[in-house]
């Protein structure tokens, strides 16, 4: 079985369930940290899924988007 292979509904369960667990015996405040460590996991996911190489986007989009600053 495979993630992508899951509906909305099954990855929904799959995450609560998941959650559930994970908090078993923890504190609220370790529950946070935990909640904003996956919070970054996923966000760099996403960042790391927009900059691969199989990427719809080509080239000549990613060049019109000039340099990032921060």
């Amino acid at each position: 079985m495979c993630i992508s292979d899951l509906s909305g509904c099954n990855l929904i369960g799959l995450a609560s369930s998941l959650s559930i667990l994970l908090a078993q015996g923890l504190t609220p405040e370790e529950i946070g940290v935990l909640a904003a460590f996956f919070t970054s996991v996923g966000d760099n996911l996403a960042l790391i899924a927009i900059n691969h190489p199989s990427s719809t986007q080509n080239e000549s989009q990613k060049d019109d988007l000039g340099p990032m600053t921060l």
